[in-house]
């Protein structure tokens, strides 16, 4: 057994991709022989007069993913040594068929091709006709660069681009991996090429940057580091000559060294750790639009050659570095035998099944009649459910993906949406000692909660901030930007570039108090206090509630909010995955009595509860606020799964449970009332719909599919396998 593991480990390493070494002597006979073998083809494939292979390598790649995978189940000990054995044992089996359902794929792939192309023939331009039968490989013997012509002449521009950019991405990864290796290498090396004998001290310019929050990374801008030798000459050292060390932002420090060393002389200089400011989710947005791009990306090689030409003049050290780091990713390539086309063909060769598939499948819809018959299903399976006694409805409510249809009507389910101004954490650790000292009552340790809640700083988020974005100004004056060209070390408080740090948050924010537009300004530290911003953010719904504002234009009014100030992504996650909000109920909750007091006087509450905790409005898109432990809340109605038990189209059906109608309202955000669409966005009906017409579409795709592997591989599609991987099994037998 451990022969046969060393074994495995062997081929495992000479197996997987992007770690095979290369073997050379003199006449260079090794690697041309070991090029050969490992290239092998194991099967080869025609469809329609096109053809395609299977090589060593991918085969190799195939079963090192499989049995590695039963390896780490071995190693875990999710599986005993028997069946572990057992993979090793029928190792030749697993060739084989890892050498038929990889040749079987390229035949599927040869036939997508096929398709596409009679589609283009049948319905496309002249230009688009003229342009993939010239690029057609019918007839032709197998080659990797007309394969990749091929398709790029029958994808769609926006599947194209989309294919570059998934491929420019992946290889990106790669890059940068080799790149930080070489960089890293560089800031250990001692200096060479400038002198390190006679050294008198080193001068340092700290970087502008000197303040991180806890987990940020060094920014190494505006550093500048001369020498001084002992005769009075000084010359400013390259990035390469010196190193950087000592700097850790994993805790709060308000003094910490970091150490530049060139030779055997060190200087040093301060930076500080602070907390980190709340980093909020991406902001919520309608769906992505239908990329309508029509420029084809340069690839990967191409961007970077000319990253390196631009470098060359104007930035020797990022030439230097583009290059090596370029070198490496080609000679890693090389060792196996790959090439960048051939990982852009496994790209295009992805999107021209998944362009396929599409254009099978985009006529596909339901009927009227179905997506009723479809409804009704549900409903069925969800009376059993709730009947059976071992599911309520919040547990059935997201089976399927489909809202639910049915409540029980004492429960009076609804949607709430929710921000907090949340307790720091030495604010809570206040709370919690006070708490569990018992020296108050519980009205005098609700007295304390609310001073230290009134005591919270809030960071308001840009909404327009992006973390990838570059300052577009040439010559920008702020300090902070990476393409700073003055000399100052002060930051430009007038920065409106959006890659400056200070603008990840406002420091001004303005709102509505009646009909007049006022503007709330942060303290020194770009923080609000809790009590300002609350009140800003009330008035501010209150106007838009008074002006006669929809439900929809209230919560998307409210999540803009939430974006800014809230402080529980656990919450807020509710929004992003387009739900229309926490779901509550009138009979349980778990939450604090406070939030859920507010919560149903928003959905149920009668005329003295919602003034006696000052809720304004009524129905969708009322609102209020309430302290608790965690700090302060501010809540909106969004929305109820019934609202009137009596309601018209509302269907008792016995046993306490109600079905909610088809065009019930359940998202209110997404609603739109003006649509012209026979389902409208946000009603039950509509989720029921669109999850019909998914599984109709994944079941068309099944259906060619399975079409195309039982009746025309070994008819249309033509394959033979060869065995010349039987060395590699061998090896397991020894």
């Amino acid at each position: 057994m451990k022969k046969k593991l060393l074994v495995l480990l062997i081929i495992l390493i000479l197996a997987a991709s992007m770690i095979v070494a290369t073997a050379c002597d003199d006449s260079g006979m090794i690697v041309k022989n070991q090029k050969r073998n490992m290239t092998q083809v194991t099967a080869d494939v025609t469809y329609a007069g096109r053809a395609a292979q299977v090589d060593k390598l991918e085969l190799n790649q195939t079963i090192y993913n499989f049995v590695y995978q039963y390896y780490s189940y071995y190693q875990q000990g999710y599986v005993g040594q028997s069946t572990y054995q057992g993979i090793i044992d029928n190792i030749g089996t697993s060739y084989n068929n890892a050498n038929k359902s990889l040749a079987q794929d390229e035949a599927y792939t040869l036939y997508c091709i096929d398709e596409l192309y009679k589609d283009v023939q049948q319905n496309g331009t002249e230009e688009a006709k003229k342009k993939a039968a010239a690029a057609s490989t019918v007839g032709k013997k197998y080659n990797l660069q007309a394969r990749i012509k091929e398709i790029e002449s029958l994808l769609p521009t926006k599947d194209l681009i989309a294919a570059i950019k998934e491929y420019n991405e992946e290889m990106q990864e790669s890059f940068d991996s080799f790149r930080e290796a070489y960089e890293k290498e560089i800031n250990a090396a001692t200096a060479t090429g400038k002198s390190t004998e006679n050294v008198d001290k080193l001068e340092i310019t700290a970087p502008w940057k000197v303040v991180y929050e806890k987990g940020e990374e060094l920014v190494e801008n505006g550093l500048k580091v001369v020498v001084v030798y002992k005769d009075g000459k000084k010359v400013e050292l390259e990035r390469s000559d010196f190193t950087v060390t000592g700097f850790s932002s994993e805790e709060v420090k308000e003094e910490q060294e970091v150490t530049v060393t060139f030779g055997n002389t060190t200087e040093t200089f301060n930076v500080e750790i602070v907390a980190a400011k709340p980093s909020r989710p991406a902001q919520p947005t309608d769906e992505d639009e239908e990329d309508d791009e029509t420029t084809l990306p340069d690839r990967f090689e191409v961007d970077l050659d000319k990253q390196i030409a631009d470098a060359k003049t104007g930035d020797p050290a990022l030439f230097k570095v583009l290059k090596e780091a370029k070198r490496r990713l080609e000679k890693q390539m090389d060792a196996n035998y790959r090439t960048y086309d051939y990982y852009y063909l496994a790209k295009l060769k992805s999107q021209v099944t998944t362009t396929y598939e599409e254009m099978i499948s985009k006529d596909v819809g339901a009927t009227a009649a179905e997506i009723s018959a479809e409804f009704a299903k549900k409903q069925t399976e969800q009376k059993k459910d709730l009947l059976i006694g071992t599911s309520k409805y919040k547990d059935v409510s997201s089976a399927d993906n489909v809202k639910s249809q049915i409540v029980h009507k004492d429960e009076q389910v609804f949607y709430v949406r929710h921000l907090l101004f949340k307790l720091t954490d030495d604010l809570q650790a206040l709370y919690d000692e006070f708490k569990a000292e018992k020296v108050s009552a519980d009205e005098g340790l609700e007295y304390y909660l609310n001073n230290l809640i009134n005591k919270i700083k809030v960071y308001v988020s840009n909404p327009e901030f992006d973390k990838d974005a570059t300052c577009e100004n040439e010559e920008c004056d702020c300090s902070y930007c990476s393409n700073y060209a003055g000399t100052e070390s002060e930051h430009n408080a007038d920065c409106t570039c959006v890659k400056c740090p200070t603008k990840r948050f406002l420091t001004t924010v303005t709102y509505y108090d009646g009909d007049v537009q006022k503007e709330l300004v942060a303290g020194e530290d770009g923080t609000f206090n809790v009590l300002a911003i609350s009140e800003a953010i009330i008035k501010d719904l209150t106007h838009l509630k008074d002006s006669g504002a929809t439900p929809t234009e209230m919560i998307q009014a409210f999540d803009k909010w939430t974006y800014m100030v809230n402080d529980d992504e656990s919450y807020f996650t509710t929004l992003s995955d387009k739900k229309p909000g926490m779901e509550l109920s009138m009979t349980e909750s778990s939450l604090v009595k406070s939030f859920t007091a507010l919560s149903r006087a928003l959905a149920y509450g009668s005329s003295d509860e919602k003034a006696e905790l000052k809720v304004v409005g009524t129905g969708i898109g009322s609102f209020g606020l309430c302290y608790t432990e965690y700090g302060i809340h501010i809540v909106m109605l969004s929305g109820y799964a019934l609202e009137d038990a009596n309601a018209e189209g509302v269907t008792a059906l016995g046993d306490g449970l109600y079905a909610i109608p088809e065009n019930a309202i359940v998202d209110y955000a997404n609603y739109d009332e003006d649509s012209e669409e026979d389902y409208k966005e946000g009603t039950i009906i509509y989720e029921i719909k669109e999850q019909l017409v998914a599984d109709k579409k994944s079941d068309k795709v099944a259906e060619v599919k399975q079409d195309f592997y039982q009746n025309k591989i070994g008819k249309e599609a033509k394959i033979s396998y060869h065995k010349v991987y039987k060395d590699l099994i061998e090896q397991y037998k020894d």
